[in-house]
């Protein structure tokens, strides 16, 4: 009983340690590929940039929107094992409700680079003024 239950407890810890690690802010897990342009308490606007080669450990976005400056092609591999090719054209540009767990590579021979801009909070004056 004591060796099952030091089992799950060990385990649980263990699980604990690793389900963070998996959700990474991309600036702490990947400064290299990324630089903050701009950052206030409404928003976070990164400019990220791929060399041929470079690559991304495990890291979730925010919701917020992104601009395509130089296309390429990067691998996007999720946290369940889904791999998929992103192969943007400069000027792409969309809404994302947020991603989540992900590392990235450029497997392309071009650099990538877009800027996202992170949503974090923004004030509603129209709400206000009712």
């Amino acid at each position: 009983m004591f060796k099952q239950l030091f089992v799950a407890t060990a385990m649980s810890a263990l699980l604990g340690l690793v389900a963070p690690a998996s959700a990474q802010d991309v600036m702490q897990v990947s400064p290299q590929t990324n630089k903050i342009l701009v950052e206030n308490e409404y928003v976070r606007v990164v400019q990220a940039t791929f060399k041929p080669g470079a690559k991304e450990p495990t890291h979730t976005h925010p919701a917020g929107f992104y601009y395509v400056t130089k296309p390429g092609t990067l691998k996007v591999t999720y946290a369940d094992g889904k791999v998929e090719m992103w192969k943007p054209k400069a000027g792409e540009s969309e809404w994302s409700d947020g991603e989540g767990a992900h590392s990235a590579e450029n497997v392309g021979k071009s650099t990538l680079q877009y800027i996202l801009v992170e949503v974090k909070s923004a004030p509603n004056k129209a709400a206000a003024a009712k």
